[in-house]
C-alpha cells in the first residue's frame, strides 16, 4: 500500500512539472534576473551612498590654480599632446599632427572627448593662449596653430590640461570645489567621473613639517613629496599599516650655481675644481653630472660625467695665478642648509674656506647659489643658459651654446635635436656654469 502511495506522488509530481514547467523556468530566470539586478543596484547606487570614498591626501607647497602640480592637473585634463617621463611627445586629445616650414602646426582632434560640463571637445572650444602664435579652426575636428617664428618646444607647451569654464576638463577627476585664500589653492575636490561617488580631497602645506604633522593626525591618509619620513624625531614609515613608496624626482633639480662676474668664479679652472670635488654620491638624491634627467631620450654623457677628482681639483687650483684668499659666500635658502653644509665639507677638502648665508628667495648679486630648478619637459635650457636671458642667474655667456640653444629651439627634427642637446651638455659640463648636484629623493606615505 505504502508502495502505491509513492508512485501515485511521484506520478502527480511530475504531471504537475509537466502542466507548470514554463511557469517554473520563467520564474526561476526571472529570479535570477531580479538578485542580479539587486546586488547590481546595491554595488552602484546604495553601496556608495551608504559608504562614501572620499580619499585624504596632502602635498606640500604653495600653488595658484595656474601651478598645480602637473600629477594633480593631469587627473582632471589633459593636453593635445602627452609628455612621457622619457621626454616623448605622444598623442593625447590629439590622435595626429604635422608641422610645415618650422611654425605651422596642424592637429587633428579624437573623436567623441567630452568635457566634464558635457561639451564636446572641437577645435572651437580649445582655448590655449599663445604669445604671437595665431589659431585657425580648420573644421570642426582639426585646428591649426601658426607661429611668428619656430619654435619646436611647442609640441610640448601643447601638452597643458585643456578646461573650459569653471575647470570642466576631460580627465578621469572632474573639479567640485576649491578653496582659495589669497590667491593661492588651500585644498579642493575632485570627483571621479567613472566610479560614482568616489572622491579625492587634496590639501596643501606650507612645510614639510605641517604635512607630516596632518599625516599624524589622520587628516590626510595619503602624502606626496615627502623628503624624508621623520618628522619631531619619528620615523613614520615604521608606523603599522604605513606604506612607503620611494623615488627620483627627475622633474627637480639641485644646482650650485656659480656667479661668472665674480672676480673669482669667473676663473674657469676654479669653478672646475670646485665641481671636481664635490663628492660622488649624496644622501638626498641620485648625484645628476648634467643639466638633463638620465631618463631622457636627450641625456647624452658628456666626456666630464662622473669625473669626482680631489688630486684633479688641488692641480687645477695649483694653476691659478691668483691664490683664493678670502671665503667664499654660499647662499642658500633653510630647506638646502645642509646641502651647504655638505658642500663646505667637500671643499675645505682642497684649501677653500667658504661662509653660508641663508635667503628667502634668489639674491639678485651672490657668489655661490644652491638651489633647485625644475627640469623642463623639453630639453630646451634657453631661459636658463642664454647670454641674453634674464633668468640667466649666474651671467654665464658662450656664443657657441647660444647657436645651440637657438637651434634646439628652431628645429623639430628629433635626431638632429638629439645631436644638438648631446653638444650643449658636452660643452656647458666643460664651462661649468653651474655644477649639477642632485636630483632629489622623495616618497610618498600611504596608509592602509
Amino acid at each position: 500500500m505504502a508502495h502505491l502511495k509513492r508512485r501515485y506522488y511521484v506520478w502527480l509530481l511530475k504531471a504537475y512539472f509537466k502542466k507548470m514547467s514554463r511557469t517554473i523556468i520563467s520564474s526561476l530566470i526571472l529570479g535570477i534576473l531580479v538578485f542580479f539586478a539587486f546586488i547590481g543596484l546595491l554595488n552602484y547606487y546604495f553601496r556608495p551612498l551608504i559608504f562614501k570614498t572620499t580619499e585624504n591626501v596632502g602635498y606640500t607647497g604653495s600653488y595658484t590654480i595656474n601651478t598645480l602640480p602637473a600629477e594633480i592637473l593631469d587627473e582632471v585634463s589633459y593636453g593635445l599632446t602627452r609628455v612621457t617621463p622619457t621626454g616623448e611627445i605622444v598623442p593625447a586629445a590629439a590622435e595626429s599632427w604635422s608641422i610645415q616650414d618650422e611654425k605651422t602646426y596642424t592637429f587633428k582632434l579624437k573623436h567623441g572627448i567630452r568635457l566634464h560640463n558635457g561639451q564636446e571637445l572641437t577645435s572651437k572650444n580649445i582655448n590655449f593662449n599663445f604669445e604671437n602664435v595665431t589659431k585657425k579652426e580648420v573644421n570642426k575636428y582639426t585646428v591649426q596653430y601658426i607661429l611668428a617664428n619656430p619654435y619646436s618646444p611647442f609640441l610640448a607647451s601643447v601638452a597643458r590640461p585643456i578646461f573650459g569654464k569653471k575647470l570642466a576638463g576631460i580627465g578621469s577627476f572632474k573639479v567640485e570645489n576649491v578653496d582659495i585664500n589669497g590667491g593661492f589653492v588651500r585644498s579642493m575636490t575632485l570627483v571621479n567621473t567613472k566610479v560614482k561617488n568616489k572622491k579625492k580631497k587634496i590639501y596643501f602645506y606650507p612645510t614639510q613639517r605641517a604635512l607630516k604633522v596632518a599625516f599624524m593626525l589622520g587628516e590626510v591618509t595619503k602624502i606626496y613629496g615627502a623628503i624624508t619620513p621623520n618628522v619631531d624625531n619619528m620615523d613614520l614609515s615604521k608606523w603599522k599599516k604605513v606604506k612607503t613608496e620611494n623615488y627620483t624626482n627627475y622633474t627637480g633639480l639641485v644646482a650650485i650655481f656659480y656667479n661668472n662676474n665674480d672676480s673669482v668664479l669667473n676663473n674657469k679652472k676654479i669653478r672646475q675644481a670646485l665641481n671636481y670635488s664635490l663628492p660622488e654620491k649624496v644622501s638626498v638624491g641620485e648625484r645628476a653630472f648634467g643639466p638633463i634627467p638620465p631618463n631622457s631620450i636627450y641625456f647624452s654623457q658628456p666626456p666630464t660625467y662622473k669625473i669626482t677628482d680631489l688630486e684633479l681639483s688641488k692641480t687645477l687650483l695649483s694653476s691659478v695665478k691668483e691664490p683664493i684668499k678670502d671665503a667664499i659666500e654660499i647662499s642658500t635658502t633653510d630647506e638646502y642648509q645642509r646641502v651647504a653644509q655638505t658642500v663646505q665639507q667637500a671643499w675645505e677638502k682642497i684649501g677653500i674656506k667658504t661662509k653660508i648665508k641663508i635667503v628667502q628667495d634668489v639674491p639678485s648679486d651672490f657668489q655661490i647659489f644652491i638651489y633647485r630648478i625644475k627640469v623642463p619637459q623639453d630639453p630646451d635650457q634657453y631661459v636658463l643658459w642664454h647670454s641674453d636671458q634674464r633668468n640667466n642667474i649666474t651671467h654665464y655667456k658662450n656664443l657657441r651654446i647660444d647657436k645651440l640653444l637657438e637651434d634646439g629651439r628652431s628645429i623639430s627634427d628629433l635626431e638632429k635635436r638629439k645631436k644638438i642637446y648631446a653638444d650643449f651638455q658636452k660643452y656647458l659640463t666643460d664651462d661649468v656654469p653651474a655644477s649639477f648636484y642632485y636630483f632629489p629623493k622623495e616618497l610618498n606615505l600611504f596608509k592602509n
